[in-house]
């Protein structure tokens, strides 16, 4: 599994490295069998996971946060909800996770890691920006919707979870 996830690793070096450039503090999350990542936390619940798959996905950086947890298995309303963010906001796609450890909807940006490394501008305000579409969502979810769940939090069970379902 190390074989497989160095150049995943050596990406994520880079991804780190633009974080400092552009002022933002990353942590280390562990690594799982897919891939690695850092959290970058703004408030309790406003932090965005940045992922590097192994196994050919090294070139791609995986930008996500969690809008909801462990919400309601209503699939016809979490899918309306996902469409109507997407109508509205196509700069922050929102998708379903839907896994037998809960259902989520996550927003997820990929972009080449190369593109990033030429303009960290960019990078820097996608990785600020995508906390506070994910406030909006949260909240257009808990006026609309019946789906319940709560909010990502900046702790260890969460971030790691996250990083998992940024890649699966």
């Amino acid at each position: 599994m190390q074989e497989d996830l160095a150049l995943a690793q050596r990406q994520l070096g880079v991804v780190k490295g633009l974080c400092t450039q552009v002022g933002l503090h990353s942590l280390d999350i562990p690594a799982t069998f897919i891939g690695v990542g850092v959290g970058v936390g703004f408030t309790q619940t406003g932090f965005v996971v940045l992922s590097v798959t192994g196994y050919g996905g090294e070139s791609t950086l995986r930008i996500t946060s969690g809008i909801l947890k462990d919400m309601n298995h209503d699939r016809l309303a979490a899918l309306d909800a996902a469409n109507l963010f997407n109508q509205s906001n196509t700069a922050f796609p929102v998708y379903l996770h839907d896994a037998d450890v809960g259902w989520s909807p996550l927003a997820q940006l990929t972009y080449p890691i190369h593109v990033m490394t030429e303009v960290p501008s960019f990078f820097d305000y996608v990785v600020r920006s995508l906390p506070g579409v994910v406030q909006e969502y949260r909240a257009t979810l808990a006026e609309k919707t019946t789906l319940g769940g709560g909010p990502w939090e900046w702790n260890d069970a969460d971030v790691n979870a996250l990083l998992l379902r940024s890649m699966v």
